[in-house]
């Protein structure tokens, strides 16, 4: 469904399609919609901020992103392909930490008054070493001043000990803070064995509560380390799009003109594939939703997956020649999301590539063993 390729007959023009839809501009319109999540890293040199951002994102972030500097003590680190974006402060130790929180102020208000979700500073991690047992007066006041402009969660860093007496000292220190998580990055290699690392799952999914909807999306399909995060924002991302297909079925639309919920459906794909961390660009989606077409034996146009994939589903039957109520639509829309996300766990869980041929055929094989209502 590539603009000016599969056009429907001109009679069908005519109907409320129009014209055939753009797949390009649908994809595109899905990966803008996961948006960015964009996360302050703070705290002194050595404490071990880069290798946390490493050990919780893909792709060596803190390493191989490319950085640019937003202010005289902020650089901002981002890597293509990847929604996520980290702003990291500098020189913290100098005890400059009034210069530094006055410049994060105005930046994250300035970003605040652009209205754009995707240019905001949403939440700020500030960087504690736990094996250094102490945080300094300049730390507790940074965090109270960053509080009154962004969540904060401490870190505490390189914690290797079963001793709870620091982390229960900055509970008290740091009342501002939304959380204190405790984390070992990577593991640690002792006389008498190994410890493994831990707590990256929780600062994730506590990082996930206090990020808001709009970046929910973009924290799971970039982390790499808690995977109930990933099926949370599975089940928004299709909650939002059979929402919004019942929005469209709100008023029955006749089942021939169901393309009128391939934008939402396609769209819910598309973001699905970032979510679940598929390696895929535009051009992946594309093949990907026209093999889909294409295994059914119809053209890719948007009324043709709209009514195919539908066609596929158990039950759905009974809408065929008929109309497609909110309900219907709804169901529909929840049906194709979780045939979608059973087909990538399956072809996971086999070792089976995630190319656009093998996930468009068990897209289909999902869809014809789902039925309507479940």
């Amino acid at each position: 469904m590539v603009t000016g390729q599969h056009n429907v007959s001109s009679a069908a023009s005519q109907s409320t399609e129009g014209s055939s839809m753009n797949l390009k501009d649908m994809v595109d319109e899905a990966f803008e919609k996961v948006g960015h999540a964009n996360i302050l890293i703070a705290g002194k040199t050595g404490v071990g901020k880069s290798t946390l951002v490493n050990a919780v994102f893909q792709g060596n972030l803190a390493d191989t992103g490319v950085g640019h500097p937003v202010t005289q003590s902020i650089h901002e680190y981002s890597k293509d392909g990847e929604p996520v974006h980290i702003f990291d402060t500098k020189g913290f130790e100098l005890g400059n930490h009034r210069d530094i929180a006055r410049e994060l102020k105005g930046e994250i208000q300035r970003r605040k008054s652009i209205g754009d979700p995707r240019q905001m500073i949403h939440l700020a991690w500030f960087c504690i070493s736990n094996d250094g047992k102490r945080i300094e007066d300049s730390e507790v006041e940074f965090i109270r001043d960053l509080s009154a402009e962004i969540p904060v969660i401490v870190v505490l860093t390189k914690t290797v000990d079963s001793n709870h007496d620091f982390f229960d000292l900055v509970c008290r220190e740091c009342t501002y803070a939304r959380n204190v998580v405790q984390v070992l990055a990577l593991p640690y290699e002792t006389p008498i064995g190994t410890i493994p690392s831990f707590g990256l799952d929780h600062l994730i999914d506590c990082t996930y509560e206090l990020m808001p909807d709009a970046a929910k999306a973009a924290l799971a399909a970039s982390q790499q380390v808690n995977e109930s995060v990933t099926k949370r924002a599975v089940d928004k991302v299709i909650a939002v799009a059979a929402a919004s297909a019942a929005t469209i079925g709100a008023s029955p639309i006749p089942f021939s003109d169901a393309v009128l919920l391939a934008p939402v459906q396609i769209g819910m794909i598309a973001k699905l594939c970032k979510v679940l961390k598929i390696r895929a660009d535009r051009q992946f989606i594309t093949t990907l939703i026209s093999s889909t077409a294409g295994v059914m034996g119809a053209t890719a146009t948007g009324r043709s997956i709209a009514r195919g994939l539908i066609k596929l589903i158990p039950g759905a039957g009974t809408v065929i020649g008929g109309t497609i109520s909110a309900a219907t639509a709804g169901v529909l829309t929840t049906v194709m999301g979780y045939a979608f996300y059973n087909a990538v766990r399956l072809l996971q869980g086999n070792g089976i590539d995630l190319n656009a041929k093998n996930l468009s055929k068990e897209f289909i094989e999902q869809l014809k063993k789902s039925k309507l209502g479940n």
